[in-house]
């Protein structure tokens, strides 16, 4: 591991509470007040993405959603990684891991929960992968 690595996870597992430890270049959350907006995320996310020729991870996505988005004729489906956990929690040790191997070029996670300290970690997985980390929330409004 070169010295770079090392710092990220010591940094990883500090304690730290402030923002200024979230690098946003890899850690990116967008809130959508509809099914267009977050149509239009999955597009943008997926073709900016997809031309690294790495996957695209998609943890909970809106099934319809992500449906249109794989018929679409401008996305490389066969990139598209989709994992449903309508039934479980999310395990937040897969995401960590699965952000620091590096395998994907974005995983996205939609409608999750996610404490300070939890972004602050995935953060970290995030640029030690070189993986952007990406969470969709959707913000209905009344």
């Amino acid at each position: 591991m070169n010295f770079n690595n090392s710092n990220i996870f010591n940094n990883i597992n500090s304690t730290e509470t402030n923002n200024s430890s979230i690098n946003h270049q890899w850690l990116d959350v967008r809130d959508q007040v509809n099914d267009f907006e977050l149509n239009q995320q999955y597009v943008d996310i997926c073709q900016k993405h997809g031309l690294e020729n790495k996957w695209v991870l998609v943890i909970t996505p809106k099934s319809n959603s992500l449906d249109q988005l794989i018929n679409s004729r401008h996305i490389d489906s066969s990139k598209v990684l989709r994992v449903n956990t309508n039934k479980v929690k999310i395990n937040i040790k897969n995401v960590e891991t699965a952000l620091s191997k590096g395998n994907c070029a974005a995983v996205v996670l939609c409608n999750v929960s996610l404490k300070e300290s939890e972004l602050k970690k995935l953060t970290a997985y995030a640029e030690l992968g070189k993986t952007k980390c990406i969470v969709l929330n959707n913000r209905v409004l009344h």
